[in-house]
């Protein structure tokens, strides 16, 4: 049965080399006298996030947690916006892959079989697509049965992936044909993903100009480019590059529109879409939609006789579940909400244009099932061996009396990154620091599983990012850390690294407890003092780039626009250097000298 579905979406999904010349036909005599208006839905960046996952909203007044995102959502809110719409696109703007245990697991099969019955019309590739090198992206792709795009990614003449995707497609929507251009960004596939030596990257903003001068010269004037560029990129095309009406972005997982705000989310100061004019004064407008399928990108074009865009109707919605809302009660205990306040909930969600509860899809739901059967089972799959007791989790946070060097396990998360971005592209990282509560358990003797791997880093949201930072702001930060710790804040702030060390005490105040800090000189092989003017490269997990638990240095820097998310998982980072290593034991150091 799955056979016959699959072929049946690829006999509807794939136009053959006669349907195309037929379709570029119609485009030469395409009707220039009539108005056309457009729906599109979009998502990007769903990372292999196929379950839905709780997070805290505002809602209807209160703090509730609800169920978000998650494919199957996504394939029911799709199915309700091509039901309740005509003239639709469905768009997928890249990075399906990397990010949760169903990648490391199924490496993209299990993303393509519910991309596939999702039925989006165009997929694009993501940078990370191009993570685990060119056979695993082919493997994806032989599974994937809807159209892909990408101008600039182009394989050489007999490369396993070759032939595997188009520059564009053009495809007809209402009697109109909509020609739809991909993109990827090129300087970070090419530096912190792993694509074969036989891939050429082409300039985002000269390709993009290329094919949409093709598409005109068959008459198309009604062009969407779906760009994994990434939104400051794509503004530049659309500001640079004649004839584009829609790009529909990924890579920077944005959340764009002020209108989220009043749901207790912080979203870029742009509007969902922006407006931009290209040379000749037209409209474009650009839109991403977040990421991790926590919400569908919706848009209403309309286009005068000529393509222009003359009005866009936004409607981006947060996906939520319709049976989740779990509060606080009066003792601070999680629970649901009763059967008025939920109906109340309800309604009021109902009347809110920018948020949608609903259920998942139940053929979604199933295939989804299906592979978390296996998941259970594939977790319990031996990735590698520990050879002695790695302290860890929260006994281990800090050093003390009971364990003078601290977290052994979190240094080696650390040594696992630092190690994975010195032997990919993105060579240039100096030192790593990690906070102890991102690293949850001990690490005892015997066999490590993919289970005992998201016991140790379960926080499958946190993902690489990496940024400039000069030696006395790497100094501030291990000092915010620190006075967190020691002033009320969590035990899980406290710092550790690789390639950097550092000796501190407890007693001072802040900016006086760090003594010394030395970074590894990786070209004299030596440690050698810390350079306050110097500036480093410095790899940190994404929850402590934003600020959290006491890093406000840190927070600054990410608000200063200096760093950038790889949107590499630190789980899949450490589960690989286990597969590399095959076993492992205890790091020789913390890096850390702490007086307590």
């Amino acid at each position: 049965m799955k056979k016959l579905m699959l072929l049946g979406l690829a006999v509807s999904l794939f136009s053959t080399a006669g349907l195309e010349a037929k379709t570029i036909q119609r485009a030469k005599k395409q009707s220039s006298s009539t108005s056309f208006e457009l729906n599109v839905a979009h998502i990007n960046d769903h990372h292999s996030h196929l379950e839905e996952e709780k997070m805290p909203l505002k809602l209807n007044g209160k703090t509730v947690t609800v169920h978000i995102g998650g494919l199957p959502r996504v394939a029911q809110a799709i199915k309700n916006f091509r039901q309740g719409n005509k003239n639709t696109l469905v768009l997928h703007a890249g990075d399906a892959l990397t990010g949760t245990l169903y990648y490391t697991l199924f490496e993209g099969k299990a993303d393509a079989e519910l991309m596939n019955a999702i039925n989006f019309d165009v997929f694009t590739l993501g940078n990370h697509e191009f993570d685990d090198g060119n056979k695993l992206l082919k493997s994806f792709l032989d599974v994937l049965k809807i159209p892909v795009v990408s101008a600039n990614v182009v394989p050489d003449k007999g490369s396993i992936l070759e032939g595997k995707w188009k520059p564009y497609m053009i495809k007809n929507v209402g009697g109109q044909n909509i020609g739809i251009i991909g993109l990827d960004v090129v300087k970070k596939t090419k530096e912190s993903s792993s694509p074969g030596d036989d891939i050429k990257f082409l300039d985002e903003v000269e390709t993009a100009r290329k094919y949409v001068n093709e598409l005109q010269g068959k008459g198309i004037n009604k062009i969407i480019i779906v760009s994994h560029s990434g939104y400051e990129k794509n503004v530049e095309i659309g500001e640079k590059v004649d004839g584009v009406d829609l790009i529909i972005t990924g890579d920077t997982h944005y959340l764009l529109g002020k209108e989220f705000e009043q749901f207790g989310l912080v979203p870029e100061k742009e509007d969902y879409p922006k407006k931009v004019n290209s040379p000749n004064g037209n409209p474009v407008y650009i839109a991403e939609a977040w990421n991790y399928s926590y919400l569908l990108g919706q848009m209403k074009a309309k286009f005068d006789k000529n393509g222009v865009i003359t009005e866009l109707i936004p409607t981006p919605k947060v996906l939520i579940g319709d049976d989740f809302f779990e509060v606080k009660n009066a003792e601070g205990k999680a629970v649901q909400l009763d059967a008025k306040e939920k109906n109340a909930m309800l309604n009021s969600i109902k009347n809110n244009k920018n948020i949608a509860a609903i259920k998942n899809d139940p053929t979604l739901a199933k295939l989804l099932e299906r592979y978390q059967k296996e998941k259970t089972e594939l977790g319990k799959r031996t990735i590698g061996k520990i050879t002695e007791e790695i302290p860890g989790g929260s006994d281990n946070r800090v050093p003390g009396p009971h364990n003078k060097d601290g977290s052994f396990a979190t240094t080696l998360v650390a040594e696992s990154v630092l190690h994975k971005l010195r032997n990919t592209g993105t060579g240039n990282v100096d030192f790593v620091i990690v906070n102890a509560g991102n690293v949850r358990i001990t690490l005892n003797p015997g066999v490590f599983t993919y289970d005992l791997a998201y016991s140790l880093l379960p926080f499958t949201s946190n993902t690489v990012f990496i940024t400039d930072i000069t030696g006395a702001e790497v100094k501030q930060t291990l000092e915010d850390a620190i006075d967190y710790v020691l002033n009320g804040g969590s035990s899980g702030a406290f710092p550790y690294g690789a390639g950097i060390r550092y000796e501190a005490t407890k007693e001072g105040t802040l900016g006086t407890r760090v003594k010394k800090i030395e970074v590894f000189d990786f070209k004299a092989n030596k440690w050698v003092p810390i350079d306050a003017k110097k500036t480093y490269m410095l790899a940190v997990n994404s929850y402590i780039a934003k600020g959290k638990d006491g890093y406000t240095t840190l927070g600054k820097i990410t608000s200063q626009k200096r760093g950038r998310d790889t949107h590499l998982s630190d789980t899949k980072i450490f589960i690989d250097y286990l597969k590399e290593k095959k076993e492992i034991g205890k790091p020789k150091s913390t890096n850390v000298i702490f007086k307590y």
